[in-house]
């Protein structure tokens, strides 16, 4: 399973072995000329050097062909796949199936994979790769539901393997399939990746070209997922997103206060303490907009304001307050989806598409749609001076009645956005996809950051972003502290009136349950990210605001460190249920090797634990901190060799160990 070795990966290894079931080739197609891969593709050209190929596939009468760049970057050793298939005849064709093929030397393999779900994104297992094989996809036009376009193999009880990412236009697939190539010998494994083709019929008109989905892989050194992530996070951040907007604010929102049923008076008093905190952005979400009447989702898609609650048809001069107080204003907005009873949707339902008659999406293919889109943005983006929009997609869509799989309405969805991006360079674009359900290497290089997940208990959040880790750089991912504070009686003074209000946070996404938390905890689960507040910081004691003033303060100090950095997951993601252990993530510069080193303990009996570093520079002497006070001094060798002891007395705290180089 070399990555270098690419005769293996192309096939051309196999061409001596000799069975009827083996498929080789690194293409595979069906479409309304024909089924082709390597037994009927011809190769026209072909370029293999040690870092980079490029290959070229033709069908037997040239109707069709496939050219195929590989690279690798040299500085990380993560390879990048392109695929372009063309229509070079003069008939149009139609496309059943355009898949990226890894044939790998037979073995005995186990796969991982993450289901992901509303709440419970990222959730990652591995299970032994069987006669048959395993089959993943994304559901409803939603590139990270049901699961995420992720993929790890390894041979078992062997230290190799690889991981695959596709990087999606719309719905995606990855199949890792079994194939015995004569009788007795171990099982091949085919990785096919791309596109879905469960009820593709893309038509491809006569000298039209289309890109497939790029494919991003890499070795796994131990066949270890978290050992591969720190170069994964180098080779995204560098090579395929954009730039991090420079000193990232920190956000508060409303949501998690009282969700939609604000009143002016209530966000004066969240903007007055988060000011106090220190938040640079103020963002309103859902329940500002709407004229018609029904809860916000039954408005959505009306982006007038509303007049019979929230801020009453005033929300330019709330904005201005905000400015006045020294942040900037934001706002929440779901241009993708359209309530049936919103007055464009009925003056225009051609512009329109809808799968059950209750919401629907707009048709992009229309330039009418696609400019009214567009437009309802830069208008609310230039009415309310926005510099902070919050991008939301709560919408399962069903089969895509084009036949493209959503490839069409992908291209030019992240086309409006960067549009948008590039007029508006001063507004920061938030996306979100009922939490983290779009949250994917692509969609990422249309946001400036993601928002992770809709459940926002500390705990869920940690567990979350480690499996969120293993495909996602760290510092373009959004998570808040959501707080508020509860009255309790503790036994044995509840009978003498005597209360003590403990700080809580919701138990997943509202307050209909809730969980004490420390603030500490809270802060630091949110801090290795992009950094924000919700809940009623307002009604939090004294003590609690000036902790997280304490947070963001320390965020604001780090955040372009943050931004930039990669992540060694210190401990193995555990599932969300999983209440237990430790758990450490190092996140470090890629330039000067600093590093801040985040240690959870959950509910564990052990009141200190030791982590060894990773990737330090061995002869470097390093300072460990906390708090400013010095925990110890030693080189990086001993770092990465006895690791660094941290010590929290209290069950479900945390602490922040910065690491510096002398």
């Amino acid at each position: 399973m070399h990555i270098g070795n690419f005769a293996t990966l192309l096939g051309s290894d196999l061409a001596d072995i000799q069975g009827p079931s083996l498929p080789r080739g690194a293409i595979t197609l069906s479409t309304s000329i024909g089924n082709f891969d390597s037994d009927n593709l011809r190769q026209i050209d072909s370029t293999i050097e040690r870092d980079k190929a490029h290959i070229v596939w033709a069908t037997p009468g040239g109707e069709l062909t496939v050219s195929s760049d590989w690279r690798c970057d040299n500085t990380t050793d993560v390879w990048q796949r392109t695929d372009v298939l063309s229509n070079t005849s003069a008939q149009a064709v139609t496309v059943h199936r355009a898949l990226a093929r890894f044939v790998l030397l037979p073995g005995q393999y186990e796969v991982y994979s993450q289901g992901s779900n509303w709440c419970r994104e990222n959730q990652g297992t591995w299970q032994p790769l069987v006669q048959g094989g395993l089959v993943l996809h994304c559901e409803g036009g939603q590139t990270c539901r049901g699961a995420t376009p992720y993929l790890c193999i390894r041979e078992i009880r062997q230290k190799a393997g690889m991981a695959f990412h596709v990087l999606p236009w719309g719905n995606w697939t990855i199949t890792a399939t079994t194939h015995t190539a004569w009788q007795g010998s171990l099982p091949f494994v085919v990785v096919e990746l791309g596109l879905n083709d469960d009820h593709l019929h893309l038509l491809l008109q006569p000298q039209q070209s289309i890109a497939l989905p790029d494919i991003v892989f890499q070795t796994l050194p131990d066949g270890d997922p978290t050992l591969g992530a720190p170069q994964l996070h180098r080779y995204v951040s560098s090579r395929l997103l954009p730039p991090p907007p420079p000193d990232p604010p920190v956000v508060y929102n409303t949501w998690y206060d009282v969700n939609e049923w604000f009143t002016v008076e209530r966000l004066r008093a969240q903007l007055a303490a988060a000011r106090q905190i220190g938040c640079d952005v103020f963002v309103v979400d859902a329940g500002w907009f709407g004229a018609g009447s029904g809860g916000w989702s039954d408005q959505v898609g009306d982006w007038r304001e509303k007049l019979d609650g929230g801020l009453h048809g005033r929300m330019a001069d709330f904005a201005n307050e905000v400015r006045a107080a020294g942040l900037g204003f934001g706002l929440w907005m779901e241009p993708e989806r359209l309530a049936a009873g919103v007055p464009i949707v009925r003056e225009h339902p051609q512009w329109f598409i809808t799968t059950d008659g209750v919401f629907y999406y707009p048709d992009l293919e229309n330039p009418e749609a696609y400019n009214y889109i567009r437009g309802e943005m830069a208008r609310l983006i230039e009415t309310y001076r926005l510099v902070w929009m919050k991008i939301d997609f709560n919408f399962e869509r069903g089969a895509d009645r084009s036949g493209s799989e959503y490839a069409t309405y992908y291209r030019l969805w992240y086309r409006l956005l960067d549009e948008l991006r590039h007029r508006y360079a001063g507004v920061f674009f938030e996306g979100c996809a009922s939490g983290g359900l779009r949250l994917d290497i692509n969609t990422l290089r249309h946001f400036d950051a993601h928002w992770l997940s809709d459940d926002v208990s500390p705990r869920d959040v940690l567990r979350i972003y480690q499996g969120a880790l293993l495909r996602l750089p760290p510092g373009r991912l959004t998570k808040w502290a959501v707080l508020s504070t509860q009255k309790q009686a503790p036994s044995p003074l509840a009978r003498l009136g005597w209360r003590r209000p403990i700080t809580i946070a919701p138990a997943s996404t509202s307050w209909d349950q809730a969980v004490p938390t420390d603030v500490d905890f809270a802060a630091r689960v949110a801090l290795p990210g992009l950094f924000g507040l919700s809940g009623d910081i307002a009604g939090l004691p004294r003590r609690v605001q000036e902790r997280l003033a304490y947070h963001v303060a320390f965020f604001k100090k780090w955040r372009n460190f943050i931004v930039s950095s990669v992540a060694h997951l210190l401990t193995s993601p555990a599932p969300i249920d999983d209440g237990s252990g430790w758990a450490a993530i190092q996140l470090q510069d890629p330039q000067d090797l600093a590093s801040l080193l985040f240690v959870y303990r959950l509910d564990d009996p052990a009141g200190k634990m030791r982590f060894r570093l990773r990737d330090l520079d061995p002869s470097r002497i390093y300072t460990a901190t906390i708090d400013n006070l010095t925990l110890t001094t030693a080189s990086g060798k001993e770092l990465m060799d006895n690791g660094i002891t941290v010590d929290l007395p209290r069950r479900n705290n945390a602490q922040v160990v910065v690491v510096t180089p002398s």
